[in-house]
């Protein structure tokens, strides 16, 4: 069996946040802001000022829109409700009726797009380059606990598309806001918040917007904090999915010198998940420089992850010519787990030629758990010669 870790179909093409079934309570009651056009953090300020003056004695929900480029077929949503109560989106909560247009339900959004994720982990490289780029627009909704000195209790995300359980709160929209409106206003939010989850979800809600160039000095700024672990690697986490190469350098830096090996290790595996051919060179820079055994070790793991020649090449010598024989059966475990098999001839060649017979016995181990026709000709082959 192979001992793949599979990469996670993250943002695009398609995801699932916090995936379960949709739907959800709908609201008490929605509250318009008056000045949907008006500068966010005044409509943030109005919302909690209301809440105040209506004297709540439950939690609210509060909420505004980003527009996102995405995948067709993908959808960013947080369900917390286990079983669906009402099937409305929350597009149409906020416009007070139904959609004229026949939709599909919440429920079969989300099993469509859990398909369409089977296709693309079957077959990643036409999956990615069919899907159809589409502006969608993406809430992201703040639960804030009773009265106007009510604390930020949670942070939620979904595509206007698909139902979120509101709870039968009151809800208060502010409309449609820019990315830099969004990301000052997070900013802030995340200076002032004491609540460890919440600033988790914050982090996150910073990072689905899709303007790199804002998103990252956001968690640049919490990487390079000294903040808890957990807040660091979540940031660490969002900097891969930006593809962007201010990211990958980030990410290097934080893999070669960050203070927690935790955090190392995360780099390591967020360089892995961007989608930059230069992301392949920075593994391969790692895994051949770091002073860090382990670190070499995540580093030529997740080039077997890899479908590139460049990749195939490195673990090739890897195998042969590093110093450290953990180093070298690392390569050899790595290159067994290269997409389609891309790395069976190199393993036949290192079974059968590798001066080392560790390295060579490794090699064997892998064939054999190998699929390729090639891995047992070569298997009974060697076994003949013996």
């Amino acid at each position: 069996m192979k001992m793949k870790r599979n990469r996670l179909p993250l943002i695009l093409g398609p995801l699932l946040l916090a995936a379960a079934l949709a739907g959800g309570r709908p609201p008490r009651e929605v509250i318009l802001c008056p000045d949907l056009a008006g500068p966010l953090s005044q409509r943030l300020g109005w919302a909690l000022g209301e809440a105040g003056k209506k004297g709540l004695k439950e939690s609210c929900w509060i909420g505004y829109s980003i527009r996102r480029l995405m995948g067709e077929r993908s959808f960013i949503g947080s369900f917390s409700c286990p079983k669906p109560v009402s099937e409305m989106t929350l597009e149409e909560i906020i416009s007070g009726k139904k959609s004229a247009f026949p939709q599909l339900s919440g429920r079969e959004q989300v099993r469509q797009a859990a398909r369409a994720a089977l296709d693309d982990l079957e077959k990643p490289a036409e999956s990615s380059k069919q899907e159809k780029q589409v502006w969608k627009e993406v809430a992201i909704l703040f639960k804030y606990g009773p009265g106007q000195a009510g604390g930020l209790q949670r942070v939620g995300m979904s595509n206007l598309s698909l139902a979120f359980d509101l709870e039968g709160l009151s809800f208060f929209w502010l409309g449609e806001a820019t990315d830099e409106q969004s990301l000052a206003a997070l900013r802030g939010l995340y200076r002032k918040e004491k609540l460890q989850k919440a600033r988790e979800d914050l982090i996150a809600a910073a990072g689905i917007h899709g303007s790199p160039t804002l998103v990252i000095p956001f968690l640049e700024t919490i990487l390079k904090s000294d903040e808890p672990v957990h807040l660091r690697k979540n940031a660490v986490f969002w900097l891969s999915q930006q593809k962007d190469e201010a990211a990958l350098r980030l990410l290097l830096a934080a893999a070669r010198t960050d203070r927690d090996q935790e955090v190392r290790k995360e780099a390591v595996f967020g360089m892995s998940q961007l989608e930059l051919a230069s992301a392949v060179d920075a593994l391969i820079e790692l895994a051949r420089n770091s002073g860090e055994v382990k670190i070499r070790r995540e580093a030529i793991f997740w080039l077997g992850e890899q479908a590139s020649k460049k990749a195939e090449a490195a673990l090739r010598d890897f195998a042969y010519k590093d110093n450290s024989p953990e180093i070298q059966e690392q390569a050899v475990f790595a290159l067994s787990q290269l997409p389609e098999e891309e790395g069976v001839t190199e393993l036949i060649k290192i079974a059968k030629t590798h001066p080392d017979p560790r390295i060579r016995k490794k090699a064997i181990f892998w064939l054999g758990e190998s699929h390729d026709p090639r891995a047992l000709e070569t298997l009974v082959e060697i076994v003949k010669e013996k």
